[in-house]
Protein backbone atom coordinates (compact mmCIF):
# COMPACT_ATOMS: atom_id res chain seq x y z
CA UNK A 1 0.00 0.00 0.00
CA UNK A 2 2.68 2.53 0.66
CA UNK A 3 4.27 2.15 -2.37
CA UNK A 4 0.72 3.00 -4.39
CA UNK A 5 0.49 6.06 -1.90
CA UNK A 6 3.89 6.89 -2.48
CA UNK A 7 3.37 6.86 -6.37
CA UNK A 8 0.12 8.48 -6.33
CA UNK A 9 1.56 11.31 -4.12
CA UNK A 10 4.56 11.53 -6.81
CA UNK A 11 2.06 12.03 -9.70
CA UNK A 12 -0.40 14.19 -7.54
CA UNK A 13 2.26 16.82 -6.11
CA UNK A 14 3.87 18.09 -9.18
CA UNK A 15 0.33 18.44 -10.67
CA UNK A 16 -1.21 20.50 -7.61
CA UNK A 17 2.20 22.94 -8.00
CA UNK A 18 2.00 23.34 -11.24
CA UNK A 19 -1.71 24.55 -11.11
CA UNK A 20 -0.96 26.80 -7.91
CA UNK A 21 1.82 28.39 -10.27
CA UNK A 22 -0.24 28.80 -12.93
CA UNK A 23 -2.63 30.52 -10.78
CA UNK A 24 0.03 32.75 -9.09
CA UNK A 25 1.21 33.85 -12.04
CA UNK A 26 -2.43 34.48 -13.33
CA UNK A 27 -3.40 36.61 -10.61
CA UNK A 28 0.18 38.86 -10.38
CA UNK A 29 -0.24 40.45 -13.71
CA UNK A 30 -3.60 41.77 -12.20
CA UNK A 31 -2.24 42.61 -9.43
CA UNK A 32 0.96 44.29 -10.56
CA UNK A 33 -0.86 46.69 -13.17
CA UNK A 34 -3.51 47.18 -10.54
CA UNK A 35 -1.29 49.41 -8.85
CA UNK A 36 0.62 50.84 -12.32
CA UNK A 37 -1.21 54.32 -12.36
CA UNK A 38 -2.72 56.14 -9.78
CA UNK A 39 -6.24 56.67 -11.70
CA UNK A 40 -5.80 52.58 -12.47
CA UNK A 41 -6.01 51.78 -8.78
CA UNK A 42 -8.86 53.71 -7.68
CA UNK A 43 -10.99 52.99 -10.77
CA UNK A 44 -10.13 49.15 -9.85
CA UNK A 45 -11.24 49.80 -6.30
CA UNK A 46 -14.12 51.48 -7.46
CA UNK A 47 -15.16 48.49 -10.25
CA UNK A 48 -15.18 46.51 -6.69
CA UNK A 49 -18.50 48.96 -5.60
CA UNK A 50 -19.89 49.22 -9.18
CA UNK A 51 -19.71 44.96 -9.53
CA UNK A 52 -22.56 42.35 -8.75
CA UNK A 53 -20.42 41.44 -5.60
CA UNK A 54 -20.76 41.70 -1.97
CA UNK A 55 -16.93 42.51 -1.09
CA UNK A 56 -16.06 45.90 -2.04
CA UNK A 57 -12.51 47.23 -1.89
CA UNK A 58 -8.56 45.81 -2.15
CA UNK A 59 -6.78 44.62 -0.42
CA UNK A 60 -3.48 45.93 0.36
CA UNK A 61 -3.79 49.42 -1.02
CA UNK A 62 -2.89 51.47 1.48
CA UNK A 63 0.61 53.01 1.93
CA UNK A 64 2.54 52.01 4.73
CA UNK A 65 2.17 55.34 7.02
CA UNK A 66 -1.81 54.84 6.38
CA UNK A 67 -2.10 51.10 6.96
CA UNK A 68 -0.08 51.96 10.10
CA UNK A 69 -2.81 54.01 11.53
CA UNK A 70 -5.63 51.80 10.02
CA UNK A 71 -3.82 49.12 12.16
CA UNK A 72 -2.90 51.15 15.48
CA UNK A 73 -6.93 52.03 15.23
CA UNK A 74 -7.84 48.45 14.91
CA UNK A 75 -6.14 47.34 18.19
CA UNK A 76 -6.97 50.35 20.67
CA UNK A 77 -10.81 48.91 20.03
CA UNK A 78 -12.75 45.62 21.72
CA UNK A 79 -12.53 42.84 19.15
CA UNK A 80 -15.33 43.33 17.10
CA UNK A 81 -15.67 46.95 17.49
CA UNK A 82 -15.70 48.92 14.10
CA UNK A 83 -13.24 51.74 15.88
CA UNK A 84 -12.79 55.27 15.27
CA UNK A 85 -13.72 54.88 11.56
CA UNK A 86 -16.66 53.18 11.17
CA UNK A 87 -17.67 53.81 7.65
CA UNK A 88 -16.65 53.27 3.93
CA UNK A 89 -14.44 56.07 3.08
CA UNK A 90 -14.51 54.88 -0.68
CA UNK A 91 -18.27 55.52 -0.80
CA UNK A 92 -18.69 58.10 2.45
CA UNK A 93 -21.21 56.01 4.08
CA UNK A 94 -21.99 52.33 4.94
CA UNK A 95 -24.25 51.36 1.91
CA UNK A 96 -23.63 52.37 -1.31
CA UNK A 97 -25.86 52.47 -4.63
CA UNK A 98 -23.02 54.04 -7.05
CA UNK A 99 -23.51 55.84 -10.32
CA UNK A 100 -22.05 58.17 -12.85
CA UNK A 101 -18.87 57.53 -11.27
CA UNK A 102 -16.15 59.94 -12.93
CA UNK A 103 -12.50 59.34 -11.82
CA UNK A 104 -10.08 62.21 -12.54
CA UNK A 105 -6.72 62.66 -12.15
CA UNK A 106 -5.83 66.36 -10.41
CA UNK A 107 -2.28 65.92 -10.63
CA UNK A 108 0.73 63.79 -10.87
CA UNK A 109 4.58 63.74 -9.90
CA UNK A 110 6.89 60.87 -9.58
CA UNK A 111 6.24 59.94 -6.38
CA UNK A 112 2.78 61.54 -5.59
CA UNK A 113 -0.62 61.55 -7.36
CA UNK A 114 -3.56 63.15 -6.55
CA UNK A 115 -7.02 61.35 -7.89
CA UNK A 116 -10.95 63.22 -7.56
CA UNK A 117 -13.50 60.84 -7.54
CA UNK A 118 -17.17 62.37 -8.36
CA UNK A 119 -20.56 60.07 -8.34
CA UNK A 120 -23.72 59.80 -6.68
CA UNK A 121 -24.55 57.45 -3.84
CA UNK A 122 -27.93 56.84 -3.88
CA UNK A 123 -28.67 59.95 -5.53
CA UNK A 124 -26.51 62.38 -3.58
CA UNK A 125 -23.38 63.78 -4.88
CA UNK A 126 -20.18 63.09 -3.28
CA UNK A 127 -16.18 64.05 -4.04
CA UNK A 128 -13.81 61.74 -2.80
CA UNK A 129 -10.03 62.78 -3.16
CA UNK A 130 -7.06 60.63 -2.96
CA UNK A 131 -3.72 61.40 -2.08
CA UNK A 132 -1.29 58.60 -3.26
CA UNK A 133 2.13 58.01 -2.94
CA UNK A 134 4.32 55.39 -5.15
CA UNK A 135 6.29 53.23 -2.84
CA UNK A 136 7.32 49.22 -2.64
CA UNK A 137 6.62 49.54 -6.66
CA UNK A 138 3.42 50.67 -7.13
CA UNK A 139 0.52 53.21 -6.18
CA UNK A 140 -0.69 53.23 -2.98
CA UNK A 141 -3.14 55.10 -1.16
CA UNK A 142 -1.82 57.46 1.24
CA UNK A 143 -4.92 60.15 2.32
CA UNK A 144 -8.81 59.88 1.46
CA UNK A 145 -10.49 63.19 2.17
CA UNK A 146 -14.27 63.62 1.78
CA UNK A 147 -15.60 67.19 0.16
CA UNK A 148 -19.38 68.05 1.08
CA UNK A 149 -21.35 71.05 -0.22
CA UNK A 150 -21.39 74.15 0.21
CA UNK A 151 -17.26 73.75 0.95
CA UNK A 152 -15.13 72.23 -2.11
CA UNK A 153 -12.02 73.31 -0.63
CA UNK A 154 -12.77 72.31 2.84
CA UNK A 155 -13.00 68.58 3.65
CA UNK A 156 -15.43 67.54 6.09
CA UNK A 157 -13.35 64.65 7.04
CA UNK A 158 -10.09 63.27 6.16
CA UNK A 159 -8.74 59.73 6.87
CA UNK A 160 -5.74 60.01 8.90
CA UNK A 161 -7.34 62.92 11.07
CA UNK A 162 -10.07 60.27 11.86
CA UNK A 163 -8.12 57.32 13.01
CA UNK A 164 -4.87 59.60 15.13
CA UNK A 165 -5.38 58.67 18.53
CA UNK A 166 -6.96 61.85 20.76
Amino acid sequence: MTGKFTTMLSLALPSALGLMLVLVLHSAPAAVQTRDTPDGLIRAVYRTYTDDTNRPGLAGIYSHRLQGLIDADALRGPDGDAGRLDWDVFVDGNNWHISGLEIALVSVSAGHAVIDAHFQNFKQPQRVRFDLVYEAGGWAVDEVRSFKPPSATVPAWTMSKVLRPR
